[in-house]
């Protein structure tokens, strides 16, 4: 398994990733993956600015992908005026419990730092337990709860927010 850097080459591969995550209807609100040229040009617009966004791949399948972009860049401001990263991560069912988004971690927390991002933060499912820990073990901390939501396989579910502070 490595890790790296996201390409512009990586968009077929990770519209795949994405698509079957969504399609789980367990870990994400969506059903479907935006379409790709959506992924496309948010790509296109994010990579030269050197965001943190990494990729893991086992025998050149792409099986996980990590994204921190800035706030302001998703239209996430949050009112207090300070720019903050917004974190996403995407691995595959069987890939899954086997270190890798503590490795994607790792390498975007630590690209995070050297942009001078004062936090990231993150929203994760209540019912999402394995996830929850992950995030605990690189320090982040329950923030609020947000409003229940019903997931695209019709179970309801609690999302939270956590907040890491990098600074």
């Amino acid at each position: 398994m490595s890790i790296r850097k996201l390409r512009i080459s990586d968009i077929e591969a990770l519209h795949r990733l994405f698509a079957e995550v969504c399609a789980e209807g367990e870990f994400l609100l969506r059903g479907e993956a935006p379409p790709i040229a959506q992924m496309r040009a948010m790509l296109l617009r994010s990579l030269p600015l050197d965001l943190p966004q990494f990729v893991a791949e086992v025998e050149s399948d792409l099986v996980g992908s990590i994204e921190v972009f800035p706030a302001s860049f998703c239209r996430m401001e949050d009112g207090s005026g300070e720019d903050f990263g917004v974190l996403g991560m995407q691995v595959k069912k069987a890939h899954r419990n086997q270190g890798l988004g503590g490795d994607l971690m790792e390498a975007a927390l630590e690209h995070c730092r050297r942009l001078d991002m004062r936090r990231v933060e993150l929203t994760v499912l209540k019912s999402n337990a394995a996830a929850i820990r992950l995030y605990e073990r690189f320090a982040f901390r329950w923030l609020s709860d947000l409003p229940p939501v019903t997931l695209p396989n019709g179970r309801a579910d609690q999302p939270q927010k956590m907040r890491l502070l990098l600074s």
